[in-house]
């Protein structure tokens, strides 16, 4: 009985793994199109007495490549690039059959095609599907030394494998964004109830345990990553077509809330243990409850009941009594007091948002859909775009690519001539995928490891499974199919994984062609990827080479610039502007920008050392900070209008922005290099706040809760002036520029 609540856990932490189920479907969608193709395709031989069973692998090649190469804005544009496809095969295919009359024609080719395949790129990335599309039909047709009166065959491969990947993409399992969105919900609402779970049992447990605080970080971070996906299928998905009623920044505002609940009380909790707070047994039990009151509050559920947000407004109201008790009590709570408050606050919007999203789906349904013209959502102008591609100067990072591509591509037939001229392609398709997707040195040298150590420890096990199974007919493509589906499922996991899982399915499929396998095969095979991979790096590092440093100062005036707009859009209300900007989406835009600043680090955190030694894990721990702390400008403050009716603190509020404006700008222009500048520092302009009489009583916005909100805006401006400082900047109080006496005073 013991072991039902750890099999429930673990199911539910499965379930809630792939948000919207986007990887099950695309896997599945993969491997449905290539087992159609291949049985097909092998009808037709047997039925026309054909041996010919390579037509069959190319026709699931086809069949697997037409739905993950399909790129595109529209369902339209998707259409037409998977018909061009067959094209782009067909044309290929021919050009397989003749080129190999001629020394080298084949591999000039080749060339070609990867050259315009980068090329290409910055016109659309139909362009490169279609080249991607006939770099491997080249392949495969060389590979073969393909005859022309073979070449019918192939074209019928083509064609089946062409209409499979088009009807499982477009009909048979098409996307619907309303059920991806839904899916999405449900996996983020099963992620919150699990950390909610683990944080009940923090609190309750007087014992710490590192495991369990790693757990609580862990699975706070991947709740995050949830939210970032809905954030971003709200884009484009109208959450009304689901829950009638509800408009996505309403729905994009609750999962906000939610998220910075669980991440305040992931925070909170463990710093209530270190200050013993937990050891009041009131405290740890109204906690606790309020963490169990939410894990039922899910607001849209299909059999959600209404009470269960009741209880959960109740349990909070009762930790707002609570706090109320405490300021009157003789005892030294001022110390961890204020993280109970935060807990409150944060929980109280999402009680909030979700009564909003309850009402909303009511209003529905007693008065019906209101004749409301949809906000369009911002769109970047075609002026924005040309101004960014003004902006970057010299050959553009296509064209650098491009040019790697080939010169890698050119030493990896050389090489391949020479060291394994039976398959002299392989180290050429090894080069070119690693080069794929990759901008920075780090970045090219992550796959290259990646794809070497899939690939040495798929060889290995795939060859003692392809001896396991040799012989037993479908029970070796039952596996082979396996290796492909779980290859593309993990594939955004781990580029790894997905290595090692193709390596297998190879190792299969070798035995299954050759009749058997040997450890000669593969040992070929890994040490082609291993020289494969090893080319691509050498070639990005010393051809037009991205430092990854140079990458991550990239990101990170991305996010200054974000900052930017956010810090402007918080401060706009105080001096009683129209915010121009939705908070919660700037905030999923910074928390998107901080993300692309891991990813574009993680080089780094592989070689040893390197992450330390480069002060890129201080920059990281600062932003992370600057990002925690402007997302609780939204969370912790006031919903209410906030505007400020007395003018001298208005004209500060105006001053604050400016100089936080320019402090962003300031850090931007250090991190292109320039040097001897100055940013602001706010020390005097928060002690003209916080002293500032309070003569608002009565009034919307009180001194007090103005202080409470812009508690933030000081954390954020001190994380900025650290960084400033560390590459050479210089502090200036900014008070000594404005005009007012006010300030001296």
């Amino acid at each position: 009985m013991n072991y039902y609540p750890s099999i429930r856990h673990w199911l539910t932490r499965l379930s809630a793994s792939d948000p919207g189920l986007l990887r099950l479907k695309q896997a599945s969608k993969v491997i449905f199109s290539v087992i159609s193709s291949v049985v097909t395709t092998l009808l037709l031989l047997k039925l026309a007495g054909s041996p010919l069973f390579t037509a069959a692998i190319l026709s699931g090649v086809i069949g697997m490549m037409g739905i993950l190469v399909v790129m595109g804005d529209t369902e339209k544009e998707k259409k037409v690039t998977t018909l061009l496809l067959a094209l782009s095969s067909s044309v290929s295919v021919t050009l397989g059959t003749f080129l190999p009359r001629w020394n080298h024609a084949a591999d000039g080719a080749l060339l070609l095609i990867i050259f315009l395949a980068f090329y290409l790129q910055k016109y659309g990335m139909r362009y490169f599907s279609i080249c991607m599309v006939g770099f491997m039909s080249v392949y495969f047709s060389s590979l073969l030394k393909l005859k022309l009166t073979q070449a019918p065959w192939f074209y019928v491969a083509i064609a089946v494998g062409i209409t499979y990947a088009f009807l499982w993409n477009f009909y048979l399992m098409k996307d619907k964004p309303e059920k991806v969105l839904k899916r999405s919900m449900m996996s983020f609402h099963k992620q919150t109830n699990l950390t909610l779970e683990i944080v009940k049992e923090s609190i309750l447990d007087p014992n710490k345990s590192k495991a369990r605080l790693r757990s609580l970080r862990k699975n706070a971070t991947k709740l995050n990553e949830y939210a970032r996906v809905i954030s971003e299928q709200l884009g484009s998905t109208d959450p009304g077509d689901i829950w009638p009623g509800i408009k996505p920044n309403q729905l994009r505002l609750y999962v906000f809330d939610t998220e910075m609940l669980i991440e305040t009380f992931v925070t909170a909790s463990v710093q209530l243990k270190l200050l013993h707070a937990l050891e009041h047994k009131e405290v740890r039990e109204t906690l606790s409850n309020v963490a169990k009151a939410l894990i039922d509050a899910e607001v849209l559920r299909d059999e959600y009941d209404p009470k269960h947000l009741h209880v959960a407004e109740k349990t909070v109201q009762s930790l707002r009594s609570q706090l109320n008790a405490y300021n009157t009590k003789q005892m030294d709570s001022s110390k961890w007091l204020y993280l109970v408050r935060r807990i409150e606050s944060i929980a109280n919007h999402v009680i909030d948002g979700a009564y909003i999203l309850q009402k909303a789906q009511e209003d529905y349904l007693k008065y019906g859909a209101k004749d409301e013209t949809k906000p369009k959502e911002d769109e970047p102008s075609d002026e924005e775009n040309d101004s960014n591609d003004d902006e970057e100067t010299g050959l553009k990072l296509s064209t650098k690519k491009a040019f790697q591509a080939v010169i890698a591509g050119g030493l990896s037939i050389l090489l391949g001539y020479l060291l394994s001229p039976t398959h002299q392609y392989w180290i050429l398709l090894t080069a070119y995928i690693v080069l794929l997707g990759t901008e920075s040195v780090g970045s090219t040298y992550v796959k290259a490891f990646q794809r070497t150590a899939g690939t040495l420890i798929g060889a290995i096990l795939g060859f003692y499974l392809a001896e396991l199974v040799s012989g037993t007919g479908i029970f070796e493509v039952i596996c082979l199919f396996f290796c492909v589906f779980m290859a593309f499922y993990l594939f955004q996991v781990s580029y790894a994984i997905m290595s090692f899982w193709i390596t297998m399915m190879l190792a299969l499929m070798y035995d299954l062609l050759l009749g058997g396998i040997t450890e000669k095969l593969l040992q070929d095979r890994f040490v082609d990827t291993l020289i494969g991979a090893g080319i691509a790096l050498l070639v990005s590092s010393f051809l037009f080479p991205l430092k990854t440093r140079d990458k991550i100062n990239e990101s990170i005036i991305e996010f200054f610039e974000e900052l930017e707009t956010y810090l402007s859009g918080f401060l706009e209300s105080f001096a009683g502007k129209n915010k121009t900007i939705n908070l919660a989406d700037a905030a999923f835009n910074l928390d998107q920008k901080l993300n692309q600043i891991r990813i574009n680090a993680k080089p780094f955190e592989k070689i040893p050392g390197k992450f330390q030694n480069t002060g890129v894990e201080r920059w990281m721990t600062i932003l992370v900070a600057i990002n925690y702390y402007a997302k609780h400008l939204v969370a912790s403050t006031s919903r209410k209008s906030q505007y400020e009716q007395e003018n001298e603190l208005v004209e500060m509020i105006e001053h604050i922005s400016e100089c936080l404006k320019d402090n962003s700008q300031t850090m931007r222009e250090l991190l292109k290099g320039n040097r001897n500048l100055s940013v602001w520092d706010l020390h005097d302009e928060r002690k003209f706040i916080e002293k500032y009489p309070d003569r608002n009583k009565g009034k919307v916005l009180n001194h007090a809760l103005l202080i409470h909100n812009l508690y933030y805006v000081w954390k954020i401006n001190q994380s900025i002036l650290s960084l400033a400082t560390e590459l050479g900047a210089s502090r200036k109080l900014a008070s000594t520029q404005k005009s007012s006496g006010d300030m001296a005073k």
